[in-house]
């Protein structure tokens, strides 16, 4: 009976450890910028950095068109 305890509680420890520490990590920060040509504030990981300034991928597309 003691060995079912033991299972049992080492069970609950690894779905607590893998799957309730994966949500928080879930939870990341965005940093937003503003885009030098349009005004709109996007995520940096939206942005080339260019001259010291932020252009979003939008932007430089309408470029290449152009």
């Amino acid at each position: 009976m003691s060995k079912i305890l033991i299972f049992l509680a080492i069970l609950l420890a690894v779905y607590i450890v893998f799957f309730k520490m994966k949500k928080r990590g879930d939870k990341e920060a965005q940093n937003f910028v503003e885009c030098a040509k349009c005004g709109t504030f996007v995520d940096t990981k939206e942005t080339v950095l260019s001259s010291g300034r932020y252009i979003c991928k939008e932007c430089i597309k309408d470029e290449r068109c152009n």
